[in-house]
């Protein structure tokens, strides 16, 4: 029986790839911060992929009951709205931490698990490769350096046979896309910068979120990724038509354009 290990493995994305895997009869190790539900060939942890000692246990655990892995797909991550001058650094600092360190710490501690042909996908942002919005920048900035995180990772292991495919999603229906307009509500709220332009962000970002796909949908892409003898190295889902066509532009416009619609 083949095994793969999923960070964020409790819903959303994560959940869905989780149930594609074991419905077609692989072993998983499902890792995430909430509890979660204990079904047929699923090893569960509730953990904090931050945290390298408590990544190091499970690792002992793979090794104590001689489990190998298949594969490695990254999906932790969290999403935040917010001035990069007004947010408090702690924040930043623990979504750097999760989004790209964490990634990062959980392919470094879990490699040397890997069968000589695995393979690592890691599930960034269609925002890792475009100029930031106001207010997502910091979300941006961590997906951009997942994105660049995940070539320099593909050059590597591309040298010993093992493919790096990244996965960049555009809106999905799932708690961590709810979460951004919770987060732009409490911004337009709390912000003392930019209370104008901020409650005119709020209104943009629901008229132009774009249509949302169901997870299911990006669970099944995963799986079929990670099956395809040849696979593609990025795969985008669902792109958002108003962000491709504004990054076309030069960014001296894209500033213009934006300050015009927020003032």
């Amino acid at each position: 029986m083949k095994t793969i290990l999923i960070t964020g493995s409790a819903s959303g994305i994560g959940e869905q790839v989780k149930k594609r895997f074991l419905e077609n009869n692989y072993q998983v190790i499902g890792l995430d911060i909430n509890n979660q539900k204990e079904v047929n060939n699923l090893i569960t942890f509730k953990v904090d992929i931050t945290n390298s000692d408590d990544l190091k246990k499970i690792k002992e655990y793979c090794l104590e009951n001689n489990i190998l892995l298949d594969g490695i797909i990254n999906i932790a991550g969290i999403h935040k709205m917010a001035s990069l001058v007004e947010t408090n650094f702690k924040d930043i600092k623990k979504l750097i931490d999760i989004n790209l360190l964490g990634t990062m710490l959980v392919n470094n501690t879990f490699h040397s698990l890997l069968k000589p042909m695995a393979r690592i996908i890691i599930v960034t942002s269609e925002v890792g490769s475009m100029d930031p919005m106001p207010f997502n920048a910091l979300y941006n900035v961590s997906k951009t350096a997942l994105d660049a995180y995940s070539q320099g990772l593909r050059q590597e292991l591309n040298l010993i046979n093992q493919k790096v495919i990244t996965i960049k999603p555009g809106s999905i229906e799932t708690p961590l896309s709810k979460g951004s307009l919770i987060d732009t509500e409490k911004l337009s709220e709390d912000t003392k910068l930019y209370e104008k332009q901020a409650g005119k962000f709020l209104k943009l970002t629901k008229k132009f979120m774009g249509k949302t796909v169901k997870p299911e949908k990006v669970g099944k892409l995963i799986y079929k990724a990670y099956n395809k003898k040849y696979p593609k190295l990025i795969y985008r889902i669902n792109r958002n038509p108003y962000l491709t066509i504004l990054n076309c532009l030069p960014k001296r416009l894209q500033c213009f354009i934006i300050k015009m619609i927020l003032q």
